[in-house]
């Protein structure tokens, strides 16, 4: 449980920092300047999922899976070794490669700034890799102070040089000289796990086996997460890209919801299969879906009503498109209160789930193509949205087979629909009733906590019969 509360610590610390950073952008750089530099992010971002080929997680893996000392400080060194050859490779393909992408992009950044871009995906992939090794090695609670100090003043100096010379090179620079100094920072606290000798410095037959899994499935699921930003980076201009990025702006608090919900979940849900105990696993997911709607749905609800305000006060007047968008990606966060892919790992569906995510994919890259060249940006975020829901239809009918029962059996419609009706009735309301309020950033945060204090305490009133401090504990 302590791990648990340190990693959603630090999600939900670097997620703020981050929208924090994102809004400044937004706002002290031009349309077309912020696309340019989020394409930047993008390649560094895919970099980095790509070719970190499902390394940390393997070393959770194969760490539990050694007995003896040595053999667990092995698996550290072996990994980082192959991960390091991997980043290199990485490396290579994009300074190899980086004119043509920056030609394909409309973005000179790409080639100028090509190094700088290779030393964050790969101080980014090694930051990675060294949660994981703190989390088995227990020392999460160091890594937090550590990452979360770098992390703050990073942002603190990006900010400034935002705010003083909003200048693309000068701005990724400054994240790539933080970056890099908490690469070297986690390389020197570990550096133990690195001296030591061992007999065989490359991987394991088995272990390669299941990084080229891990590296399948994330590859896959990197194409069908970014299919989008890629369509549209290379299909339309860097101002429109900056629209939709913009548009596509998540809430963290949703993220962290379900992460949360997610990693206390999976163990859980595992452990009941193992014992076959069906309806254990099912009313286990009833409660996770239950707390997930009422946590999620009146955030929904209150983005989509309140959209214009949210876009306008936070990122300008500049990115008006992007309302729409904003409200079509809001609009698939409905469906996020079913965790589909965690659960069906944990009752053996994996296979089933990389099929679907195939199929997805492909479905995904072929719509995008037809609907932005239609509907640019806003066809984007319609294909995006549909998928989501037609993807989670079809996972639905795997897991009906695996569990013996219907989905609408155990999903909590009453609960959903009256949050979802409750939501929406209040948070149009607000809007009306306090007109003027929510111009500003401070006024919609305002509002946003008011409507969100109200709503919870009428929602656990109706369906946890009374509201306390323990009861929200509890929910939460």
């Amino acid at each position: 449980m302590h791990k648990t509360k340190y990693l959603m610590i630090q999600d939900a610390l670097k997620k703020a920092f981050s929208m924090v950073f994102f809004v400044v952008l937004a706002r002290y750089l031009s349309a077309d300047e912020f696309g340019q530099y989020q394409q930047l992010i993008l390649v560094a971002g895919l970099l980095t999922m790509v070719f970190s080929a499902g390394i940390p997680v393997a070393v959770s893996y194969f760490y539990g899976q050694s007995k003896a000392y040595t053999q667990k400080i092995s698996v550290f060194k072996r990994f980082f070794i192959f991960q390091l050859l991997l980043l290199f490779v990485g490396s290579c393909l994009l300074l190899f490669f980086d004119n043509q992408l920056s030609i394909k992009l409309g973005n000179e950044y790409i080639n100028n700034l090509s190094y700088l871009i290779v030393i964050l995906f790969v101080s980014n992939s090694s930051i990675e890799f060294f949660k994981n090794l703190s989390t088995v090695t227990n020392q999460l609670k160091s890594y937090l102070y550590l990452t979360t100090t770098i992390q703050l003043v990073s942002v603190i100096c990006s900010v400034l040089v935002v705010i003083i010379n909003p200048n693309i090179a000068y701005i990724l620079l400054t994240t790539v000289i933080f970056n890099s100094v908490l690469f070297l920072l986690l390389v020197k606290k570990n550096l133990k796990y690195f001296l030591v000798t061992i007999k065989y410095q490359f991987m394991y037959r088995v272990e390669l086996k299941y990084v080229v899994a891990m590296a399948s499935v994330a590859l896959i699921g990197v194409l069908n997460g970014y299919v989008d930003q890629l369509m549209v980076s290379i299909m339309l201009s860097a101002t429109e890209y900056a629209s939709l990025k913009i548009g596509a702006f998540q809430i963290p608090f949703i993220s962290v919801v379900t992460g949360s919900l997610l990693t206390v979940m999976i163990p859980i849900i595992s452990k009941l299969f193992r014992e076959n105990q069906l309806e254990e696993i099912i009313e286990t997911w009833k409660l996770s879906i239950e707390k997930a709607t009422i946590l999620l749905v009146p955030i929904v609800i209150f983005c989509l009503v309140f959209a214009e305000e949210i876009i306008i006060d936070f990122f300008g007047i500049k990115y008006s498109p992007a309302i729409i968008v904003f409200q079509i990606y809001m609009f698939q966060w409905l469906r996020a209160v079913v965790i589909f892919g965690g659960v069906m790992g944990a009752i053996g569906l994996e296979k089933e789930l990389f099929k679907n995510t195939v199929v997805i994919t492909v479905l995904n890259v072929v719509l995008n193509y037809v609907m932005i060249l239609k509907f640019g940006i806003l066809g984007a975020a319609i294909t995006t949205t549909f998928l989501n829901y037609f993807g989670a239809l079809l996972l639905i009918k795997d897991i009906n087979k695996r569990l013996k029962r219907a989905f609408f059996s155990y999903f909590p419609l009453r609960i959903y629909f009256t949050s979802l009706v409750l939501s929406l009735l209040i948070s149009l309301s607000l809007k009306y009733l306090l007109i003027g309020i929510t111009d500003s950033i401070i006024g919609i945060i305002f509002v946003s906590m008011v409507f969100y204090i109200v709503i919870l305490v009428i929602q656990m009133k109706l369906f946890y019969n009374g509201f306390s401090v323990q009861k929200l504990k509890e929910l939460i």
